[in-house]
Formats: C-alpha cells, structure tokens, sequence
C-alpha cells in the first residue's frame, strides 16, 4: 500500500514539473528558431555564396566563426585580429641570422604582358622544355596564348599565375646558362605573392613541374572566389599608414563598406581593395581631399590578400597536401610577415595563411636591406620588387639585373 502511494505521489509530482516546464521549454526553442532564421535571412546571399562556392570546387570548405558562431565574411578589422593571433605561433621559426648579399627577386600576377618570355623561348633550348612541360600540365599551348592572347584572357588569375611563374623560371635557367656563378651564389629568395613559389622553386624545395600544378590550381581558386565577389583594387601612392586610415574610415562612414589594405608596399605606397562603387568614391576622396600623388587601378583579378580569398584557401590546403615541400637550400622571405623562413612545413602553412593576408613587401625588403644586400636579380616580367627596393634605397640603382 505504501509502495502505491509513493509511486502515485511520484507520478503527480513529475507530471506538475513537466506542465509548468514544457512551455518554458517551448519557448526556449522558438525563441532560438526565430534568432537563426533571423540570421539566416540577414545572411542569405553570403551563405547561398559560401554553399554554391562549395558545390562548385567539391570541397568542404571551413568558413571561419564569430563569436557566435556565424558564418561571415570578417570585417578588415577582424581578419587583421585573426592574421596577427596566428603568427604570434610562427614567430619562433623565423630566421634571424642570414645573408641577403645576393637576393633574387620574382613577380607577382599583374605583371603580365603579351609576348613575355619570347627571347627565353627561342633563343635556349632548355628554356623551351620548360614551356612545353608546362603546357603538358596545363593542356593547353602556353606559349602561343602568351603570344597571341587575347590580353584579357591572359589576366585571368587560372591562366596568369601559372604563365607567370613558367616565364619566372625560364627566365632562373637563362641565368643559368648564362651565369652560373651568380646563381651559385645565392643568399635569399623573395617573391611577391605569386612569386613566392618561383622563389621556394629557385631554392629547390618545389620541383618545376609541381610549382605548375600548384599555381594553376591556387589561379583556379583564385579566380572563383574572383567572380564570387566582385571587387576593386587601387593603388594609392604620397599617403602615410595613418592617412591611409584616416581615408578608409571616412569612406567606410559614408558609404558603409567595408576596405582591406591588402598590399603594405613602402611607407607611402598601399593597395586597398573594395566594392567598385566604394573605390571609386574612395579614388576621388583620395586624390582630391588627401592629396595622393597617384593612384591606380591594378590589373588584378579580385580581392587578393583579403578575407574575400578566404573560400580559396581550402582548395589550396587540399592541393598543398599533395606536394612534399623539400629542405631549402636557401632562405625564402614570407610575404605575411616579412620574415625569412627554411622549414618546409610552416612555409606551407605561410602560403595559405597569404591568400587572406595583407602582403607585408615593404618589410620584406626593408630586411633585404639590412641583412646585407649588395646584389639582386629580378627573374620574370616586371620590375615590381626592385622599383620597390629603389624607392625604400636610392643606392641599390645598379646593384639589380634583370633578366
């Protein structure tokens, strides 16, 4: 009798707690729905861009969360926050103790022009293996689309990247064959961008054939998230880093986008990118309010080294772990921090952590010149590292060749 009474007892009381519980719980619930479906339709075409991306490269792409746990794209602010706390990790494996004597310089996507590399093409044998390697990779003529173009498919990040870093080293085995010795003598290597890979080729730890793969699938992704978002880049040049930011506030106030410094160049020279519609009115804010010297459109295919490159750094992960990178023979400067680095597995990680980081070019050369430099070659079409170099050092005039 007793046994039925407390069961009975326990029943009524748990059927209480779950009358007076229920609702609340119910109302926790809707309460979540109604915060997730209002993030949802506030985040909508990010999240149909992210998805699609996603479907479109066949990878499982790792957005990165806020606080709360949305998918975003990261403010300017945010992803310099973000970029900061991840090299705090890498700063034990810099190198302090080198030599930058004899640097060689390689370029980045924008210095593409039609007909570069020609001379290196029919005049050296082993020059033109090298094309007809790359075009076996590629599967397609790679020198006669350099030849004949059009110009404007050979800006397309899939087809620029890989033609760049092909002329680069064509251009490393002219020397070569040329001069050997100067490469035997060899200190450092530096890229911009792009050109990091033609330097890790230059100092042996990628083999040409997989510095082909590697450029024309980061090119791939590249461009994709290019056509995703649709942005500009302008050079600016005359102002200071406060200028600078004092300009992308103001913009940032009237038209309420959001502006990455995506290129650190010299003390007086930047590249920032955004919406068209902002850099426009951010061009004329410049020019007319705070008196830049110049600014430019740059030949370049959409936000590089922003948080809007940030889907491309899975595909890259992906095809990074399919290359073994090998001991360096020589030092390459990380175009993230501007610090020399020789171990192959933080360089990879520096290359993907580069797609979404401001390039810092201006601390790179500026440790270029106080490690030594007497000597340099600029391998590739263009001449931005070196003109770079002569703005941070009237001195370094004739100590560069161009090959």
């Amino acid at each position: 009798m007793e046994i039925i009474f407390l069961s009975s007892f326990t029943f009524i009381i748990f059927s209480i707690l779950f009358i007076l519980i229920l609702p609340c719980y119910c109302f926790i619930i809707k309460d979540s729905n109604i915060i997730n479906d209002r993030w949802q339709y506030e985040n909508k075409e990010n999240t149909n861009k992210i998805g699609s991306y996603r479907k479109k490269l066949k990878h499982n792409v790792s957005i990165n969360k806020d606080i709360k746990g949305d998918e975003h794209i990261m403010s300017s602010y945010e992803n310099e926050k973000y970029i900061k706390k991840l090299l705090e990790d890498y700063e034990k494996y810099k190198i302090t103790t080198y030599s930058s004597e004899n640097t060689f310089f390689f370029p980045g996507q924008g210095e593409q022009y039609l007909s570069m590399g020609l001379d290196t093409y029919n005049n050296y044998k082993e020059c033109k293996e090298l094309y007809n390697s790359a075009s076996k990779i590629l599967g397609y003529n790679l020198m006669d689309l350099i030849k004949n173009g059009p110009i404007e498919k050979l800006k397309n990040s899939e087809i620029a990247q890989p033609s760049i870093y092909t002329v680069s080293m064509a251009s490393l085995e002219k020397l070569k064959i040329e001069n050997n010795d100067a490469y035997m003598k060899l200190n450092l290597c530096m890229g911009y961008s792009l050109g990091e890979y033609s330097a890790l080729t230059c100092a042996n730890s990628l083999s040409f054939e997989e510095g082909v793969y590697i450029t024309k699938e980061r090119g791939k992704a590249m461009q994709y998230c290019s056509t995703l978002y649709k942005m500009t880049t302008i050079a600016i040049v005359g102002l200071t880093l406060d200028n600078i930011k004092k300009l992308i506030e103001e913009v940032n106030k009237k038209m309420n986008d959001d502006i990455f410094i995506v290129s650190y160049m010299t003390d007086r020279k930047f590249g920032l990118c955004g919406k068209p519609h902002t850099m426009d009115y951010l061009n004329t804010l410049a020019k007319e309010k705070y008196k830049a010297i110049f600014t430019k459109k740059l030949e370049i295919a959409g936000a590089f080294h922003s948080f809007y490159m940030f889907p491309a750094k899975e595909a890259l992960k992906n095809v990074l772990k399919q290359i073994t990178f090998k001991k360096l023979s020589v030092p390459v400067i990380s175009n993230v921090d501007g610090n020399a680095y020789d171990d192959p597995v933080i360089i990879k990680d520096l290359l993907i952590l580069q797609l979404t980081s401001p390039i810092k070019i201006n601390t790179c050369l500026q440790n270029v010149l106080k490690h030594g430099y007497k000597s340099g070659y600029e391998l590739g079409p263009g001449t931005i590292n070196t003109n770079l170099l002569r703005d941070l050092s009237k001195n370094t005039k004739r100590a560069i060749t161009y090959i």
